[in-house]
């Protein structure tokens, strides 16, 4: 396994997904992610109670002009999902 290397540059994202748990909502929502060509860096996924929790850490240093757009795709595929999502930007790691 290489080590990630990290840069002063870099930019994040912290994506934070709850609602009803079902399958598939992992594919669902890092699909979008996928289709700007960001990289998730950090996930941390729980089911409490059958409510599911995904948090994930975005870096969007090679597109930061696409983020507004990557917001409202993912918050829009989480709705259609029955989840909510909230975003923080988290500057450097």
């Amino acid at each position: 396994m290489f080590p990630l290397v990290y840069s002063m540059d870099n930019k994040y994202l912290v994506a934070i997904a709850v609602g009803p748990d079902r399958p598939g909502l992992i594919s669902e929502i890092t699909s979008v992610i996928a289709d700007f060509g960001y990289n998730i860096e950090e996930m941390d996924q729980v089911v409490m109670k059958e409510i599911f929790i995904l948090a994930l850490l975005i870096n969007i240093s090679m597109k930061a002009g696409a983020l507004e757009e990557l917001r409202r795709k993912l918050s829009n595929r989480c709705s259609e999902l029955g989840l909510e999502v909230t975003f923080y930007y988290a500057g450097s790691k």
